[in-house]
C-alpha cells in the first residue's frame, strides 16, 4: 500500500507539472488557450474549407505538443488505476478481521 501511495503522489505531481507546462508552451496555433490545453491540435476545426499546408516548424511544434498531451492522458489513466488500487487496498485493510476500529 505504501508503494501505491508513493506512485499516486508521483503521478499526481507529474500530472500537475505536465499540465502547467502544456499551458505555458505555445506553438503558434490561434486555437490554443489555457482552457483547451488538454485537446490535441487536430481536434480544432479549420475555419476555411480549402486545405492549406502549414509551416513545417509549426507542424513539428504541434506534433511535440500532441505527444505531451498524449502523455498527460496516459498519466491521468495511471492515476485512475492507482486510485482504484489504493481504494481496494484500503477496503481490504478495513475488512480484514485483524483490523479493529480505534474507539
Amino acid at each position: 500500500m505504501l508503494i501505491i501511495t508513493v506512485l499516486l503522489v508521483v503521478f499526481i505531481f507529474t500530472f500537475k507539472s505536465l499540465a502547467s507546462y502544456i499551458k505555458k508552451i505555445r506553438t503558434g496555433d490561434p486555437n490554443e488557450s489555457d482552457i483547451t490545453y488538454w485537446m490535441f491540435s487536430y481536434d480544432f476545426k479549420s475555419p476555411n474549407k480549402d486545405w492549406v499546408p502549414e509551416n513545417k516548424n509549426l507542424l513539428a511544434k504541434k506534433r511535440a505538443r500532441n505527444f505531451l498531451v498524449f502523455i498527460l492522458y496516459i498519466n491521468a489513466f495511471g492515476i485512475f488505476l492507482l486510485l482504484n488500487s489504493f481504494t481496494a487496498h484500503l477496503l481490504n485493510f478495513i475488512v480484514n478481521p485483524e483490523f479493529s476500529y480505534p474507539v
